[in-house]
């Protein structure tokens, strides 16, 4: 039995500014480095004043032509690394070279490989220069040591590239932090975003650390994970950009409490660690990308997808026996997805995401659930914008349902007006956010709100729970949880249903896969949720092996007397059978 919970933070109060040093080895930087320190330097609570430019010791190349200057380089590099690394580096460049046209149409991702100077916002600029290499660590002379020591930093954010050991480590009340890339306890590893893809890890991983000695041994203060991007570079700019969006949450809480927070519980790293990508690496990597887009475009040509389709039990969840589910049929041109069943009226009908291929998007049906088929009644709701995941709940005697409306940017609720095809909209329950597979329930008194947001505007809302709460569910001033977001974790924060029975409620959340949305269902038990605290436990998972040719699972829903579910099958889409037709590795 697994047990997730976020870590209590000390209690906040007010304090003064945060007196920041920022630890580089170049003044020119990525536009992460550059947003976070603009960010910094507007806001009120954080004062940050210096540039620590720490750049790696190098041999000093001035004279001769700018091609002489060149070789001397590459020469300096062999001599040092040996011929092997550095024919590595020129293949891991072509391969960014490569991927560097897809991702300059990424709008969220454009910028990703533009540099920026850091001389534009920050004035004040010491350059130190380690002295002593201890290992794959820097260490600082003791004068350099003394000068941080004198400014009086309350705590040192180190951005640069290499490891730092020795007494600079301890120059500062709080000490160091940094944001790590790769799996702390899986893969740790470099270039950052890479080794995830090539070995197709379901999740990629970022920590926030405090430094200690030792070039791994960072006390952790917080860690993420989201779903691993299908190439390298827009994997690397999705855990870039997750990564320092985190370390502002956490200066944020520490100008607010003047400590840091707690360490999370650490454990022993049993994987190897990974360098740079070799030649072959980095060919295999080549030749596996052209594959996977050869195997996509063959699929958008042959009109093949990987469909959701919607099956049922009549029997409660536990213990049912998925493989012999009832299949819904499909449509042409449509998928179904998202079911929540309801009993009303002495029969069970089933509400789920109906999407049309043709338009784009989804509306929500409505079927009727007998032990021999399941019937559809017709169209719920439909907007102008995609609908999908149909959470239903009661209050008052009455029915309403929180669809998922994130192309909208809003979460609404809409009330039941005659069972089950009328509806009409409630209210907004929040404006002007982009917010995916709300749940709203009631415990102890309280409405609760679990939603997964998308706070950095990026398309992904499977790495981040949030908790919201009210007086009644028809609130528009929903009040956050002082933990928010409380998972950061694609491998279990996304809402995949909610089943209560009498005091227990069971959070069913999804577990993404590589390049795969919804590849598994976690069913968690909820065991605490307070104004200050959120804690639950993981009982099971779901995978799809319960059909032949299922790719992927990503809902579980039961009112006790039906169990609802849905898996994803590779079929054409103009086809309403869900056998599985071409699948490809790695998609």
């Amino acid at each position: 039995m697994d047990e997730f919970s976020t870590p209590r933070h000390r209690t906040l109060h007010h304090a003064s500014q945060l007196h920041i040093g920022l630890l580089v080895d170049s003044e020119v930087c990525s536009e992460y480095v550059y947003d976070f320190v603009k960010w910094a330097r507007s806001n009120q609570s954080i004062m940050l004043t210096h540039l620590i430019l720490i750049p790696p010791p190098r041999p000093e190349i001035n004279s001769g032509s700018r091609l002489l200057r060149f070789l001397r380089r590459i020469m300096d590099s062999i001599n040092k690394n040996g011929l092997y690394f550095v024919l590595s580096e020129w293949a891991l460049q072509s391969v960014e070279r490569f991927e560097r046209v897809m991702i300059k149409r990424d709008k969220n991702h454009s910028r990703h490989l533009r540099k920026f100077h850091l001389s534009s916002l920050i004035h004040d600029t010491i350059s130190l220069r380690p002295v002593i290499e201890s290992g794959c660590a820097f260490q600082l002379s003791a004068p350099d040591v003394r000068l941080i020591k004198e400014l009086h930093f309350d705590l040192l954010v180190k951005c640069g590239n290499y490891n730092l050991s020795g007494e600079i480590l301890n120059a500062c009340r709080l000490g160091i932090i940094a944001v790590c890339h790769g799996e702390n306890q899986q893969s740790r590893s470099s270039p950052a975003g890479f080794w995830e893809v090539y070995y197709q890890h379901d999740t990629t991983e970022f920590t926030i650390q405090r430094l200690r000695h030792g070039a791994h041994a960072g006390q952790i203060l917080m860690r993420g994970r989201f779903a691993t991007r299908h190439y390298y570079l827009l994997n690397q700019a999705f855990v870039l950009r997750k990564a320092h969006y985190y370390l502002r949450q956490i200066l944020e809480r520490i100008a607010s409490s003047g400590k840091l927070p707690d360490f999370l519980q650490e454990v022993p790293y049993s994987q190897p660690l990974l360098r740079h990508p070799s030649v072959l690496s980095t060919i295999t990597y080549l030749v596996w990308r052209c594959c996977s887009i050869l195997f996509k475009r063959l699929r958008q040509l042959t009109c093949i997808d990987y469909r959701s389709n919607v099956a049922y039990l009549c029997q409660d969840w536990k213990g049912a026996e998925l493989c012999r589910g009832t299949i819904v049929k499909n449509s042409p041109f449509r998928y179904l997805a998202d079911p929540f069943v309801m009993y009303r009226n002495g029969k069970n009908y089933c509400f789920v995401e109906e999407f049309c291929y043709l338009k784009q998007k989804g509306s929500i049906a409505v079927f009727e659930l007998t032990k021999a088929d399941a019937v559809r009644i017709g169209t719920a709701l439909e907007e102008s914008f995609h609908l999908s995941f149909p959470y239903l709940f009661e209050y008052q005697g009455e029915l309403f349902m929180c669809p998922e409306s994130s192309e909208n940017r809003d979460i609404r609720i809409y009330k039941c007006i005659e069972f089950p095809l009328r509806w009409r909209l409630q209210n907004v329950a929040v404006e002007k956010v982009s917010a995916a597979d709300t749940m709203v329930f009631e415990r102890d008194g309280k409405w609760w709100m679990f939603t997964n947001i998308d706070p950095l505007n990026i398309g992904d809302h499977c790495s981040e729970l949030f908790i919201f709460s009210a007086k009644t569910p028809l609130d528009t001033r929903w009040t956050p949880h002082p933990l928010n977001p409380v998972i950061v974790d694609a491998s279990r924060a996304r809402n995949a249903g909610l089943i209560v029975e009498g005091d227990l409620y069971y959070r069913c959340s999804q577990g993404q896969g590589f390049d795969r949305y919804g590849k598994r269902v976690l069913i968690n038990t909820i065991v605490e949720l307070t104004d200050s605290s959120y804690r639950e436990c993981c009982l099971g998972v779901v995978n799809p092996s319960f059909r032949a040719g299922a790719v992927g699972t990503h809902h579980l829903h039961s009112n006790g007397k039906i169990t609802v579910f849905d898996f994803f099958v590779s079929s054409r889409i103009s086809s309403g059978r869900c056998e599985p037709k071409i699948l490809s590795r790695g998609e």
